[in-house]
């Protein structure tokens, strides 16, 4: 079975993405899963952890992309240790498996993927290649690179995503893995940096549809495929950081070790469209005070009900809450023109699944579903017992 990421890619792109032959052809071929919602919140890592899964981040643990409050830069969770459940792939290598893996998110250091390139995000000072030559699998990755260096323009899209492709293609074809998992992240990077109505998202676009092609063609006679897509985005004009109302009362807790879930510091967690009080060793009433102050500031929309932040993971913190459209919280992150990280209730922030394979029928289209539908059907087709657990 074949699942591949599109990043980003909501609910609202697939008619333009149906103006493409690749994945149109695809569509006819496949059942489609439109108007699924999202999980909140609506982050890369924990999203594709719950899909790797079939539960919530507060089962499987993986409740953000980076760390909750780093000291200079953020500092992503890609090391598979970090997962407190049986995923998918583990459980494929159970059963006998090959498993192959590229670019997809939280499989650093994983013993069970055979052929490994994972997501990894340096920060300033540090070479990607020798991050990826110790979380991935060595060799493949010192072949791959050689073999498809010139696809590469650093770390830009959509050259990242022609070389990821390129390289499960040749994994694809030489190796025959009985699960491949594939993230394409150009639709996600190009948002992030123009908007989500920019001219220069039709490379986003074409790179897609380019990508699929090639992964398709060289699946060969892969009967089982999935595309999802993880979360959309939307425009952002302004962003804030919460903590700047800590420090103008002194209560930012700036040590390090501090920054930990249930630890003593007294921060804003942001994650874009939300953010999340760490409330420390403050006492109730400064609690309150602390919530109060946040409903005055700028981009607020609603505080997060127990439902979602017991289900994000974030049970430890004293409350969360989401901002308004056009607005994200950040405290370290260069400023976007677009985001992601809200709740599920965000205008046309609906996101879809499509599976090819046995039981589902061609051309099909349901409104609904949920992205914890995608691991029971992996599971399924391929006899694997215990994801989740």
């Amino acid at each position: 079975m074949l699942i591949i990421s599109f990043d980003a890619v909501g609910d609202r792109e697939l008619s333009r993405l149906m103006e493409y032959p690749t994945f149109s052809a695809f569509a006819k071929q496949a059942a489609l899963f439109k108007g699924v919602p999202t999980l909140c919140p609506s982050n890369t890592y924990p999203i594709h952890t719950s899909v790797a899964t079939g539960v919530l981040p507060k089962v499987h643990g993986l409740i953000s992309n980076t760390e909750a409050f780093p000291k200079k830069y953020p500092w992503w969770n890609y090391d598979e240790a970090k997962i407190r459940v049986k995923t998918l792939w583990q459980a494929a290598r159970e059963r006998g498996l090959k498993v192959a893996a590229v670019f997809w998110p939280v499989t650093g250091y994983s013993k069970s993927i055979a052929y490994n390139i994972p997501e990894i995000m340096p920060r300033p000072g540090e070479k990607p290649i020798s991050m990826l030559l110790k979380a991935g699998s060595t060799a493949l990755v010192l072949k791959m690179g050689l073999r498809h260096r010139k696809l590469l323009n650093g770390l830009n899209q959509p050259n990242r995503d022609a070389f990821a492709a390129a390289c499960m293609a040749d994994i694809l074809r030489k190796h025959k893995p009985g699960l491949a998992l594939m993230h394409l992240t150009a639709f996600d990077t190009l948002c992030h940096i123009n908007g989500v109505d920019s001219k220069e998202l039709d490379a986003a676009y074409k790179s897609l549809d380019d990508n699929l092609a090639i992964l398709l063609e060289a699946a060969g006679s892969c009967r089982e495929v999935i595309i999802f897509s993880d979360h959309s985005q939307r425009n952002v004009h302004t962003v804030s950081d919460p903590n700047d109302m800590l420090t103008h009362k002194g209560l930012l807790q700036k040590k390090p070790e501090a920054f930990k879930p249930g630890g003593s510091g007294c921060f804003f967690e942001c994650c874009g469209g939300t953010a999340f009080f760490h409330s420390g060793n403050l006492a109730p009433q400064q609690v309150d005070e602390i919530r109060a102050g946040v409903a005055q500031i700028q981009g607020f929309r609603r505080f997060l009900t127990e439902d979602e932040i017991h289900g994000s993971g974030y049970a430890h913190a004293a409350f969360g809450f989401s901002a308004e459209d056009g607005h994200a919280y950040f405290s370290l992150k260069p400023p976007h023109k677009a985001d992601h990280g809200y709740p599920i209730d965000m205008p046309e922030y609906t996101v879809f699944y499509m599976v090819k394979g046995a039981g589902f029928e061609p051309g099909s289209v349901t409104e609904g579903g949920s992205l914890l539908d995608i691991a029971p059907i992996v599971s399924k087709h391929l006899g694997l017992d215990g994801v989740g657990k």
